[in-house]
């Protein structure tokens, strides 16, 4: 019983419980998953995922400065 709740109490806290779909043996792949999917590729797909990414080291710097101005 005390391994269940540590168990719990781990998977809380990495939020995973509300993050796991159960499928009850369906075999799909659930449909908030579907639908993530699907606006992720009406937003650029792929290719704006890797511009985004790309584009991390020129923001951090860019907050930086404006946090060196303040």
């Amino acid at each position: 019983m005390k391994l269940c709740v540590t168990a719990c109490s781990i998977l809380a806290s990495l939020n995973l419980p509300a993050a796991i779909e159960d499928l009850s043996g369906g075999g799909g792949v659930p449909q908030s998953l579907l639908d993530k999917a699907a606006t992720v590729r009406q937003n650029g797909g792929g290719a704006r995922l890797t511009q985004l990414i790309n584009d991390l080291p020129l923001l951090l710097q860019r907050n930086k400065e404006i946090l060196d101005e303040a």
